[in-house]
């Protein structure tokens, strides 16, 4: 079944209803929120998954946000921006995580063929190339709730990382 991130979605609605009663904007009900969890479901099912991850939560999140602002004032809109840019997850966010992960993984993965360098006797010096296998850096990604790696593999900030 379709398990919801019940405090996101509650924060989400406090928050939206607070803001569209002071703007004067859109009045947010319940309703809206119900829209949120259906987009998240045929977000889950544009994938061909019969569950819903954070990332369909975090789309259908982004689409509703997305037109709750563009249907404010445009005297409001960036300051509405502001206020509800920590209910979406950026590509930024994301790949700065990934470099994280990544660079903990080759620290560790350095350690430990220096370890076997000196338990054979030998010194740093013949510490070649270190590779991390890409099954393992996806499974981490995955505990961080990061399912898809390819387009930050392709990316400007891995390849800068070397």
């Amino acid at each position: 079944g379709n398990t919801f991130d019940q405090e996101k979605i509650a924060s989400l609605y406090v928050a939206l209803r607070k803001e569209s009663a002071t703007s004067g904007g859109v009045p947010i009900a319940v309703r809206h929120i119900e829209s949120i969890m259906r987009l998240s479901e045929a977000h889950a099912k544009m994938h061909l998954r019969d569950y819903v991850r954070d990332d369909d939560m975090d789309a259908s999140i982004a689409m509703m946000l997305q037109s709750f602002i563009t249907a404010q004032k445009f005297s409001v809109r960036r300051q509405l921006q502001r206020s509800f840019a920590k209910y979406v997850t950026s590509g930024e966010d994301k790949v700065h995580l990934l470099l994280h992960i990544l660079q903990d993984m080759m620290r560790n993965e350095a350690m430990y063929q220096t370890i076997r360098l000196r338990q054979r006797g030998q010194n740093n010096d013949m510490l070649g190339n270190l590779e991390i296998p890409l099954e393992e850096f996806e499974g981490k990604a995955r505990d961080r709730r990061i399912y898809d790696v390819s387009e930050f593999c392709k990316g400007k900030a891995f390849t800068d990382a070397g």
